[in-house]
Order: C-alpha cells, then structure tokens, then sequence
C-alpha cells in the first residue's frame, strides 16, 4: 500500500504503512501504551509497551490481509489502525459469532470479513480528521464485502465516532475471554466512508 496523503485536517500529517522496522513499531507500541491507559480501557502502559510489538510480530505471519498503519506529523507517529482478514477458525471471530444473533453474523461477518483490531490517535491530535483518514485508509482495496470491529460498551465518544463513519451496531453486551462487556460493529466495504 503506497503513501498517501489522506483528508486530515493538517496538511502536515501523513498516513503511510508500517515499514516492518523495530523503532517504528516501537513507536507505535509508546502511542498505543498511552492511548490504551486512559479510561476507559484503563490498560498498564508498561505491558501495552510490550505486547503490542508481539501481538503485531504475531499477527503479520498468521493473518491474511495483515495491515498496520501509522499516521505521522512530521517524525512522530500520532495514530495508528491495525487490520487483518479473518475466517472460520480465528479465536475472537468464532467467540463473537456465537453471540451475536443470526442475521448480523450472515450480514456482517459471513465466511470471511476484514477485522479492524485497532485504532489510536493521540490526545494531542484528536478532531484533526486523523482517525477518519485512518479508516479509510485501511479499507481501501479489500477483498472483502464487509469489515467488523468491537469497543468496549461503555466508550460511548467510539461509538459515536464509528456510527458517524457508517458502522453499524450488530450486537453488544458481547464478552471475549475476561474483556468488559463489547459492542460489535460491522460495516460494508464497498460502501464509501464519510468524507
């Protein structure tokens, strides 16, 4: 996926993927340490610090479609989306399937659909059109018809922002392992998201 310059609102900013290089991804693993300690999520930076580079190491050689995305102000990275195609056999769809209701599993998450696992942006840069630039970004040439997310229930700014990007809720009060009460969302790819 080549560098693009995306709609945010600075023209400074720009949205290019992850080059596979340790300091960047250290970079990401320090926004998403920061951004996930807030509340609600309430996450220890420390092990966010740590788990976040292992979870992407992990996903870029088990999942297809695997996509992370950094949003850079000049040098410093101040958002980022993380994405990959799941099917049948994947932990967290096979939970959620089994608790959502029928229809919003065949409308949303069928035999394969694109999962959208993560999206920071930074304190400092929030309502600049980062996080809208994101998304975008990251559904753009999927081969898939759908794409799926969860937040937590109670993130009700999250919320609202997907619902203004034209997700749509299928269920809530969904639970994955230990997780807090989640509202899946899913949202169809071939639509064009709101500029």
């Amino acid at each position: 996926m080549p560098e693009t310059r995306t709609r945010p609102r600075s023209e400074s900013i720009v949205i290019s993927p992850w080059d596979g290089t340790d300091e960047q991804l250290a970079e990401a693993a320090e926004l998403y340490a920061a951004v996930f300690a807030e509340p609600p999520y309430g996450d220890d930076p420390e092990l966010g610090r740590t788990s976040f580079p292992e979870r992407i190491r992990q996903r870029m050689t088990t999942k297809q479609d695997f996509r992370l995305l950094l949003a850079w102000d000049e040098s410093q990275v101040i958002g980022l989306t993380l994405g990959t195609g799941i099917v049948e056999g994947d932990w967290w769809r096979d939970r959620i399937v089994e608790q959502i209701p029928a229809a919003a599993r065949e409308e949303w998450v069928r035999d394969a659909c694109f999962a959208i696992e993560e999206l920071a942006v930074a304190g400092t840069h929030r309502r600049l059109g980062v996080a809208d630039s994101l998304m975008s970004a990251i559904l753009r040439q999927l081969p898939y018809q759908t794409a799926v997310l969860s937040c937590y229930e109670e993130a009700t700014r999250a919320r609202r922002f997907y619902a203004a990007q034209g997700w749509q809720e299928a269920a809530c009060g969904i639970r994955t392992g230990d997780s807090p009460a989640l509202c899946i969302l899913g949202r169809r790819i071939d639509e064009a998201p709101r500029e």
